[in-house]
């Protein structure tokens, strides 16, 4: 009886146009991302994940339309003297509304990483991320349910799931929440590296976190709908799940709030994974660069230049990268000092300090920041700190001007911008290069002679330009 009860109520919630409302909400939201970075299914889910807070908001709606479903039809006061206990029918209808927003939400999550391998997305998505995503949703539900419930009231069901949306998300600030991790939404502190996961990995926690909240809500909401003598579910069975509930809830939610904000992989072994202070004393050292640990195997490139990542991003992001950077180093090769490789690393400093080697962190390479690229690529041909959150000094220094010509001649920006920032404009996408107009002019002064002589007239004069001791006035094309 009960299974006949579910799989009605689940037709009937899987028409629900609230339901469905969560999940176009959701679609709507991981769009923009999805098609503004590199195609991996490592890493694309989390952005699925991510949006189950949205098709969330459409099961707390769903949930507490089905709460109200009997009021609203006068049928409330018949189920009383059916036959079937309330408890049933309501557990019938939970086991409903789970199975249908979780199928929901892995139509979502699937849809997502469908178009990822459709867009030549490669490596492993993690099922533990779709685990959690479905168990958000369901637990979205059941609020949803409880909330319908207890109020009655429709206007309080369409603004339940609203509030439902501001607190989670005001919860999942670690800005606004030191447990953060708490919400029902997964947060991370980082982005999702394809190659070591979320550092740390808050996962496996969180996954209990959520079942047993969902447990709890769960028999709550089954539990309040008994009425009279023999009406009432079964007490052990009730008991035994809140105790669990409440233990994985618990004990989950403890390891949450233990766990590190950040951990920064300084090396290819957890043993060499520190917290975020941590990490910076160790960066601190002018000495340290990301060791080379093998794993960034996919490469492409030439003689001049190679590109490597990691595997999961395929050979086919590396020439990516090859051909944003190739024309910038074909103005350079050869000159003492430009490097000869780019590869993808963890880290988001430590640009430089490889010798013949750029290490750019994994997230500016998958969200396609061509020029931040470049300039990486730049800033260490030219003998610059490589420090990518540090902005350049305000004097004027003729590396950051044979950079600006740089970036120009091999097409990275475009006249017209350098152009824009003799006025005082700045240039959009370049991480570390503040181009003054000074800059600007003396850059746009050496665009107007050929390339091929800057390059001839550049070579004699290049050591002193990567030691910081060329003065503007004696670049290329410059007034004397």
């Amino acid at each position: 009886m009960t299974g006949a009860l579910s799989r009605i109520e689940a037709r009937h919630l899987a028409r629900s146009p609230l339901l469905w409302l969560g999940i176009v909400l959701g679609a709507a939201s991981v769009a923009p991302a999805l098609w503004s970075t590199w195609p991996i299914l490592a890493g694309d889910d989390l952005l699925a994940s991510q949006n189950s807070l949205l098709v969330g908001t459409g099961a707390v709606w769903a949930g507490a339309w089905l709460a109200l479903r009997d009021r609203t039809s006068g049928a409330g006061d018949l189920l009383v003297v059916t036959p079937t206990a309330p408890w049933r029918l309501w557990w019938s209808r939970v086991a409903a509304l789970a199975a249908v927003s979780a199928a929901v939400f892995a139509l979502l999550f699937t849809a997502v990483l469908g178009i990822s391998a459709a867009r030549g997305g490669h490596g492993m998505p993690d099922p533990r991320l779709l685990a959690d995503g479905v168990l958000a949703v369901v637990l979205s539900g059941l609020v949803g349910v409880a909330i319908g419930r207890s109020s009655a009231s429709r206007l309080v069901a369409v603004l339940a799931g609203v509030l439902w949306y501001l607190v989670c998300m005001f919860a999942a600030d670690p800005g606004m929440s030191p447990g953060y991790r708490l919400s029902p939404m997964l947060m991370t502190e980082g982005p999702r590296s394809a190659e070591f996961g979320l550092l740390p990995d808050p996962l496996w926690p969180h996954l209990g976190y959520l079942l047993g909240l969902v447990l709890v809500v769960a028999v709550l909401v089954v539990g309040l709908t008994g009425r009279g003598e023999g009406q009432r579910p079964p007490l052990a069975p009730m008991v035994v799940a809140v105790v669990a509930g409440l233990v994985l809830a618990g004990a989950g939610g403890i390891r949450l709030v233990a766990l590190p904000e950040t951990l920064v992989a300084l090396g290819p072994d957890r043993a060499h994974w520190r917290p975020a202070a941590e990490a910076d004393q160790v960066q601190a050292d002018r000495s340290y660069a990301y060791p080379q640990d093998g794993r960034a195997r996919s490469c492409a490139g030439d003689a001049a230049l190679s590109v490597c990542v990691y595997p999961a991003y395929g050979t086919r992001l590396a020439r990516h990268v090859h051909q944003a950077v190739q024309p910038a180093a074909g103005l350079l090769t050869g000159l003492p000092g430009t490097p000869t490789r780019v590869r993808m690393v963890p880290l988001s400093v430590a640009w430089c300090r490889a010798p013949g080697e750029v290490q750019i962190w994994e997230q500016i390479l998958r969200d396609l920041q061509p020029r931040r690229t470049v300039e990486a690529y730049l800033t260490c041909a030219l003998g610059q700190s490589d420090e990518p959150d540090q902005p350049s000094s305000s004097a004027l220094d003729a590396r950051d001007v044979v950079k600006l010509w740089a970036l120009v001649a091999s097409g990275t920006i475009t006249t017209g911008e350098l152009q824009r920032a003799t006025q005082g404009d700045q240039i959009p996408e370049l991480m570390q290069t503040a181009a003054s107009p000074e800059m600007a002019a003396a850059a746009l002064a050496m665009v107007h002679q050929p390339a091929d002589q800057v390059r001839a007239e550049l070579g004699p004069l290049w050591d002193r330009l990567r030691a910081g001791t060329l003065s503007v006035s004696q670049l290329p094309g410059q007034r004397q």
